[in-house]
């Protein structure tokens, strides 16, 4: 029973222990500060990978359309000389190019849209950052204050008010956690995709469409 008993009192000694460390709020600043720092250096280079994301689709957005007026010309030219066959295959590749230019802007307001978001959540967490850090060289300032009142410089310290302080302070950075995990899901979601043939019966229509206002140009100037 006597070496029971020992272990027993080690291990009350070490679960309060513990529970010291944890409620004291001067270590739990500064898990949160840590934590913060990983956060930031992350959102950080979200950030920058969404920036170069927009770069690259700006550079596609550009070629797309590029593509598109030239088998607009050529679409034109084959009108003008009655090849209205490969007038039509033109138009084709000049819509498919505009397709996927209307595709790609979305790509890259999203992608803006993330790199502005992203840096405006880093510069807040930053703010929470020095927040947090002169809220911890107060504690410490409070702590050695009330430990030299006591006598004991390792008696532990606790305070309600700042236990609550520390609970709005881990709900709010969930909070912000949960609207970047929204976010995510909003930037990552893929647009609805239609049927193969009711897709190309809508584009066939547009070809239509297409080469009808081309014959109807070629009427007018001749």
């Amino acid at each position: 029973m006597g070496i029971l008993q020992r272990v027993v009192s080690m291990t009350k000694a070490a679960t309060n222990e513990m529970l010291d460390k944890i409620e004291n709020p001067v270590t739990m600043l500064n898990q949160y500060l840590r934590d913060l720092e990983e956060e930031i250096a992350s959102t950080e280079r979200e950030a920058v990978r969404q920036q170069a994301q927009g770069r690259i689709m700006q550079a596609k957005l550009a070629e797309l359309k590029e593509q598109a007026n030239d088998y607009e010309k050529k679409a034109e030219q084959a009108a003008v000389e009655g090849r209205e066959p490969e007038a039509r295959t033109a138009l084709e590749a000049k819509l498919l190019y505009l397709d996927q230019a209307e595709e790609t802007l979305g790509l890259l307001k999203l992608a803006e849209q993330a790199a502005i978001e992203l840096g405006l959540r880093a510069e807040a967490l930053k703010e929470e950052k020095t927040r947090l850090q002169a809220k911890r060289t107060e504690l410490i300032a409070r702590m050695e204050q009330t430990s030299k009142a006591s006598g004991n410089s390792a008696a532990p310290w606790h305070e309600g008010s700042a236990s609550r302080g520390f609970d709005r302070i881990e709900q709010k950075l969930m909070e912000r956690e949960a609207q970047l995990e929204l976010a995510k899901g909003r930037y990552g979601s893929d647009p609805s995709v239609q049927g193969h043939d009711q897709q190309q019966e809508l584009r066939n229509s547009r070809v239509d469409d297409e080469l009808k206002r081309l014959l109807q140009k070629k009427t007018g100037s001749s």
